[in-house]
């Protein structure tokens, strides 16, 4: 199967990113390409979803796989290819960009960017729905594939990791797993000891693993789940600021109160006043 299409450049110039050129190609053993260094303007990104291929970086020829992607930056030097016993299942799409995003910063530092990707992010929905509408495309559609195109990105910064050195899926999957506990028990008196036996990973190695895949420390998102939950009860009921801290998970009023002004920039009172209804 080989399937691909043009985009015309669209009629609005300031969209944040916007596809260019995407396709989905399976069972098509010939698909190679061998681009020379500033021959394509446009970030390219490979997603596989099954069959094997391969990438050529630095000197080394880099199996690819169910789970892996690339990612070019414009003006690359780019050679990959699909198996030619086992055809890669791969959906691509070729960009452009307004602005500066976080994913794409690390990749215009170096020539590509190979990383394992979450299968369970169902990044495939969102190619789906850009082939629909570039099968019938119309002019307004494009603020659709625009916006399906930055959520595509942002997924992959959230649930990618560095081809070398990168977290199993599993361990990022029961990482994840106790950040939803944590997010919906977060009055409970947590310690981070307590935290990592959701995963039964000591204490060190939880808090390093929470780190590379959530981004910030337990203690922080805990914080930050805290005061979320603040914020709601403030706005939506009339529970004294004692109330408020002892559901929020903050053992004492004055300690919720100091670590809100530091975080919020106001006290609990004021964000009230000013946002509730």
């Amino acid at each position: 199967m080989k399937k691909q299409w043009y985009l015309p450049t669209p009629a609005f110039s300031k969209y944040v990113c916007y596809p260019e050129f995407l396709g989905h190609y399976s069972h098509f053993p010939q698909h190679t390409e061998r681009r020379s260094e500033g021959f394509l303007g446009s970030y390219n990104l490979h997603l596989i979803f099954g069959g094997k291929g391969y990438v050529f970086h630095e000197g080394e020829r880099i199996p690819m796989s169910r789970g892996r992607g690339f990612l070019y930056p414009k003006g690359a030097y780019q050679q990959y290819g699909s198996d030619p016993g086992e055809p890669w299942d791969v959906r691509w799409v070729h960009f452009s960009t307004e602005i500066v995003l976080p994913l794409l910063e690390e990749v215009d530092q170096s020539r590509a960017y190979l990383f394992t990707f979450d299968l369970e992010a169902k990044l495939d929905e969102l190619f789906e729905e850009m082939y629909l509408l570039s099968a019938s495309y119309v002019t307004r559609s494009e603020p659709r594939l625009s916006a399906l195109l930055y959520e595509l990105l942002v997924k992959l910064l959230q649930n990618s990791e560095p081809l070398h050195g990168s977290v199993p899926h599993e361990v990022r999957q029961s990482i994840r797993s106790a950040a939803d506990i944590i997010h919906v028990e977060c009055a409970r008196p947590w310690s981070l000891e307590s935290m990592a036996r959701l995963t039964g990973y000591s204490s060190y190695h939880f808090l390093r693993l929470f780190r590379m895949v959530m981004g910030k420390t337990p203690n922080r998102y805990l914080t930050d789940c805290r005061l979320a939950r603040a914020k709601l009860l403030l706005v939506s009921t009339g529970l004294s600021i004692a109330q408020v801290a002892t559901q929020s998970g903050f053992a004492q009023s004055s300690y919720f109160i100091k670590v809100f002004r530091t975080f919020e920039g106001m006290s609990p009172v004021k964000y009230r006043q000013a946002f509730g209804s």
